[in-house]
């Protein structure tokens, strides 16, 4: 019989997750082997904040000693829901009973789904890079991209088609870049 699970994430390993898309998040265990979940167990993934709020779903996808890899089913970095479970810890994971599962991941739909249709959103980097040849120039975009990073380097984003609805992101929040509006 599959135990529920919950776990909430450090702030830093919150801002990662937000800022890559990964399959699977590693968190620690509660504690002795016979405490540790099984495989395919729920788990509920929470942000610290007041309240608490549930940022992903997963199932546990494998256990190592005391470090335990969920594998995500839902993702809700862009929605996160407000929700109050007590009992919780600042970080690792905690056994829920059913009823207080279901209270934190009730509400979650489908299009919330690891697999949910998806559309085509175009991403786009733009830097102006001197150099003395084009590649590198390349060498020179990706040497300010692995610098700048998610935290200062603006993506732009859009719907394929619509190209007068691109909005400039820094992680991972929208972000304005005119100056006017500063």
């Amino acid at each position: 019989m599959a135990q529920q699970w919950a776990s909430v994430l450090t702030e830093e390993q919150y801002a990662e997750e937000r800022l890559y898309a990964r399959d699977t998040v590693t968190v620690v265990g509660p504690g002795p082997p016979e405490d540790l979940p099984r495989v395919g167990d729920p788990v509920a993934l929470l942000a610290t904040a007041d309240p608490a709020v549930l940022i992903a779903l997963g199932r546990v996808q494998s256990v190592r000693g005391s470090e335990v890899d969920v594998r995500y089913t839902h993702r809700l970095f862009d929605e996160p829901h407000a929700v109050s479970v007590d009992g919780l810890g600042s970080s690792g994971l905690t056994s829920l009973d059913a009823a207080a599962y279901q209270r934190v991941a009730g509400p979650v739909g489908a299009s919330h789904r690891v697999d949910a249709d998806r559309a085509a959103w175009l991403v786009s980097v733009a830097l102006p890079i001197e150099a003395s040849s084009a590649a590198e120039a390349v060498r020179e975009f990706w040497t300010y991209v692995d610098k700048l990073g998610p935290r200062e380097l603006p993506a732009f984003v859009w719907p394929r088609g619509d190209e007068l609805a691109m909005q400039a992101y820094v992680l991972g929040d929208e972000a304005s870049l005119d100056p006017e509006e500063d």
